[in-house]
């Protein structure tokens, strides 16, 4: 057992913003599609608000933003086919992605994921990831438990999944204020990312092609909003989490817990 397990059993990353898809930008296409198509034009940033959930959960909150609550169920089946139609190519490992897992696994840590996606939707990522080299040890959606986001559900799943304890000593590491919350809400420690997914909501090329001044400006909106949520750290991406992790596992055997 190397010294990081020793303190840390398991990590529970999230997926799109943190593994896949920089900037999170398929469930942000498919929103707009959808609610486009039948004349409700939102922004991609509003399409951004309340992401994490499941699926259903966000449709139906921006629904509410817009006054049309009601119509959740009639529109949620076409926002599953978007989403399915942007899936494979949104499927990329962000940079640093595999290279993370990798030392996770070399650690001896092991890898837990949670999702606002569905058991069908997760299918097709966890394939795509698995072909460029990332397979973690497990796999738990919101269709695997009560009840997804801003929930702990799924963090216990992962925790009883890979025999990993106490929670307290697990880390939720995810781009969204509801992957902040989930994890808070189960105990756990929590890394916000900034840059690679929702907080930023951008492209690689798109945040490379920023000026100097606008970027500086997003970055630092972006990274207050994780911390906002309660993060007890905050990093640009999965590539700077090593660091972090290393520190978690010194305040652990301090002694130190996650906040509450």
């Amino acid at each position: 057992m190397s010294s990081l397990s020793a303190h840390i059993p398991a990590v529970v990353l999230d997926w799109a913003g943190t593994m896949v898809d920089h900037g999170c930008r398929a469930p942000v296409a498919a929103l707009q599609t959808v609610l486009g198509r039948h004349g409700l034009a939102i922004s991609a940033a509003e399409a951004r608000v309340g992401m994490g959930r499941p699926k259903r959960d966000h449709l139906r909150a921006l629904l509410a933003t817009l006054g049309a609550e009601e119509a959740t169920d009639e529109l949620y089946p076409e926002l599953e086919r978007a989403i399915f139609g942007e899936l494979e190519g949104h499927a990329g490992l962000i940079v640093g992605a595999r290279e993370f897992a990798a030392w996770l696994a070399e650690n001896g840590v092991k890898i837990g994921t949670s999702t606002g996606y569905s058991r069908d939707m997760m299918q097709i990522v966890a394939t795509a990831a698995a072909r460029q080299g990332y397979a973690p040890d497990t796999v738990i959606t919101p269709d695997d438990v009560p009840a997804g986001r801003p929930a702990p559900h799924m963090i216990y799943a992962n925790a009883l999944r890979l025999n990993a304890r106490p929670l307290w000593a697990l880390v939720k590491i995810g781009d969204t204020p509801s992957d902040i919350a989930e994890g808070r809400n189960a105990g756990t420690w929590t890394v916000g990312l900034a840059l690679s997914g929702n907080a930023l909501g951008l492209s690689a090329a798109e945040a490379a092609a920023l000026s100097g001044e606008e970027r500086t400006q997003r970055e630092t909106t972006a990274r207050a909003s994780l911390r906002e949520a309660g993060a007890d750290y905050v990093v640009d991406s999965v590539a700077d989490c090593p660091e972090v992790l290393a520190e978690i596992s010194g305040r652990l055997a301090a002694g130190e817990r996650p906040r509450v």
